[in-house]
């Protein structure tokens, strides 16, 4: 098995349906990301020495190309270990050494601070939107690689507020049981339905992206990259079905905001983390503050 597997089978199934968007502008159909995908895969071995097993590093911003370099190395059986591009350079080598990373995928802006860092096992860097990132898709189509189910997809990094950053270990398995448990009983996802990365890529949003490609649901960024009130909620407007990884002050500023919609949202689900503020507060006033923002939220569908 390989999570990937799900994109290139939706490359077939639904080769015309949207995959990828920028804002309210579609960019990739599936047949297109499926297709790119298998030439990036092929690439990554022939022009960086990557081996199934190996460790690609991700670390950039909120970006279409995110999902992109994603299923690139996972079509090419490698280990995505996606790091948080707030992070400072010393942070990020750390993590880097501590991952044996062989390739870091790194935004245009992030290449000095990670560069300052590198440890002795990383063979070398792409920049994403540059030239060299461009030319991954002249290169031959190749298959998908098999991996096990007991084989790791995703090196999962904790924050680190107690401590070192530690590696999660997630496989091929856990990804799949996640995303299917997720897609067809936590938050239902139909074909064409959204899922908004307004939250990091390397943490929270990115987990959902798995159940998204299973579904033929499309992966939006925002125009901004990042989390803005008004555009949020113009894209809740935009696209159908939209779900959304948000973090408590996310969710305190989408109620606060003093938008003007066109027309009503519709939105499908907004996965909160926990408010450490409110947790101190007792159990009735989590309720009684949780209460109040869900019924801001549902007022706008």
């Amino acid at each position: 098995m390989n999570i990937a597997h799900w994109l290139d089978r939706a490359g077939r199934a639904a080769p015309d349906r949207a995959a990828l968007a920028v804002g309210a502008r579609a960019t990739a159909t599936f047949a297109e990301l499926a297709g790119f995908t298998a030439r990036r895969a092929g690439a990554l071995g022939a022009a960086y020495g990557l081996s199934p097993g190996d460790r690609v590093a991700v670390i950039a911003e909120n970006d279409a190309r995110y999902v992109k370099a994603l299923y690139a190395i996972w079509h090419a059986g490698c280990v995505a270990v996606p790091i948080n591009a707030k992070l400072h350079g010393a942070e990020i080598g750390w993590i880097l050494e501590q991952s044996g990373a062989a390739l870091a995928i790194v935004s245009d802006k992030l290449t000095a601070a990670v560069g300052a860092h590198a440890p002795a096992c990383l063979r070398g860097m792409l920049v994403l939107a540059s030239p060299e990132w461009g030319r991954l898709t002249q290169h031959d189509p190749v298959p998908v690689v098999d991996r096990s189910p007991d084989d790791p997809a995703w090196l999962f990094y904790t924050s680190g507020t107690t401590g070192r950053p530690k590696g999660a270990v997630l496989t091929h398995g856990v990804l799949s049981a996640m995303s299917q448990a997720y897609a067809l009983e936590v938050d239902p996802v139909s074909p064409g339905d959204a899922l908004l990365h307004a939250a990091p890529m390397s943490h929270g949003s990115g987990l959902y992206i798995m159940a998204t490609v299973l579904r033929h649901g499309v992966n939006v960024v925002p125009e901004s990259g990042g989390f803005d009130a008004d555009e949020v909620l113009g894209l809740f407007g935009a696209w159908r079905g939209v779900s959304m990884f948000a973090a408590p002050t996310m969710v305190k500023r989408l109620v606060s905001a003093p938008t003007t919609l066109p027309c009503r949202t519709r939105y499908t689900t907004v996965l909160m983390s926990e408010d450490p503020e409110v947790s101190q507060r007792g159990a009735p006033e989590q309720e009684s503050e949780l209460a109040r923002q869900r019924a801001i939220l549902a007022d706008m569908r």
